[in-house]
Formats: C-alpha cells, structure tokens, sequence
C-alpha cells in the first residue's frame, strides 16, 4: 500500500504542476483543477498501477518493459485529452500543423510523464537514482521559472507564454528518459553482447 500512495504522490506532483498553471493560472478554474487533482489524476495513476503488471508480462527486458509503459501510457494520457477533453489535432483547423504537432507531443510527454516518473522514481539502483537527480535538477527550477512568467506576463500574452514553456519543459524530460532507457539497456547487456 505503501508503494501504490508513492506512486500516486510521485504522479500527482508531476500531474499538478502543469494543471495549475493551466487550469488555475490561465483559465482560473480552481473547481476543475480540483476535480484533476482529487479524481482525474488518482484514477489515471491507480490505472497505470493495476495495469502496469500485465504490461510488464508482455516484455521479459526490464527496458522494454519501461519504454513499453512510457509510450503506452502517453498514448492512453493523449486519447483522453482527445476524446474527454476535446485537444484533438483537428479540433482548432486554423492552427498551423507543425505548431499542432507539438502541442500534441507535448500532450503525450505531459501524460508519459504522469505514468512514468512514478515508476522511475521508485526504481531502486544507482541508475534511476542519477535519472531522477537530473529530472528534478531541471524540472524543479524550469518549473518554478515558468510560475514567475506565467505571474508576470501581461493576461494578453499569457496564455501562449505559458503554454509555449509547459510544453517545451515536457518535451525536454524526453531527453532524460531517452538517456535513462539508453543506459539502462546497456547496463543489462549481458557481457558480450555486441547489442
């Protein structure tokens, strides 16, 4: 039991970050915010929880295991903000497609986060301990920068500030996770083994 309200602390800290400024800052929802925070989010993470077992039978490599539950779980992440809150591809015509592409990305690197830092987080060894000192050595003080724009910037560009860096700082811990994975593999290489 412990373990499973770690990995809910562990997801809602990172779930919570971005929904604030977004939800709270932006739109200035505070009913919706807590509706996330008390119900979206704790059945997400007790989802990924109960599912994540499964999902690991289907794998015998521990990192394909992981990459298997980061990209599965962002998939699921972006089918919900498609489907339940309506950030489809198509939902804006007029938005430039590249733009979009990010912003969908983004999406998907918010919701793998949500799913995956949880269970990086609570990995013992000495390799999820270096990957989850750089993830927060960034995300901490990125996100605390964001805050004070997001507080600072005039209401009319606000919105576009605040979304353009939110999605930029998920997008960025991709690179940790693609290093974490990278040498994760590596490490359990057996010896050898030209890969």
């Amino acid at each position: 039991m412990r373990r499973f309200l770690a990995f809910l602390a562990v997801g809602s800290f990172f779930a919570t970050v971005e929904e604030f400024l977004t939800v709270v800052v932006l739109r200035r929802d505070v009913a919706s915010y807590v509706f996330t925070l008390v119900v979206l989010f704790p059945a997400f993470l007790t989802l990924v929880w109960a599912s994540s077992r499964l999902l690991d039978r289907l794998a015998g490599r521990q990192t394909t295991r992981e990459v298997l539950h980061f990209l599965l779980y962002g998939l699921v992440g972006l089918l919900i903000e498609w489907f339940l809150i309506g950030l489809t591809p198509w939902s804006n015509p007029d938005a430039h497609p590249a733009l979009m592409l990010l912003f969908q990305l983004g999406m998907f690197s918010f919701w793998a986060t949500v799913a995956f830092a949880p269970r990086l987080f609570l990995t013992p060894g000495e390799l999820s301990r270096r990957a989850r000192r750089a993830i927060l050595t960034f995300y901490v003080p990125y996100f605390l920068a964001v805050y004070v724009v997001a507080l600072v910037t005039p209401e009319r560009w606000q919105f576009g500030a605040v979304i353009a860096l939110v999605v930029f700082g998920y997008l960025a811990l991709n690179g940790f996770y693609l290093a974490y994975f990278v040498r994760s593999c590596r490490q359990r290489r057996p010896a050898g083994d030209p890969g």
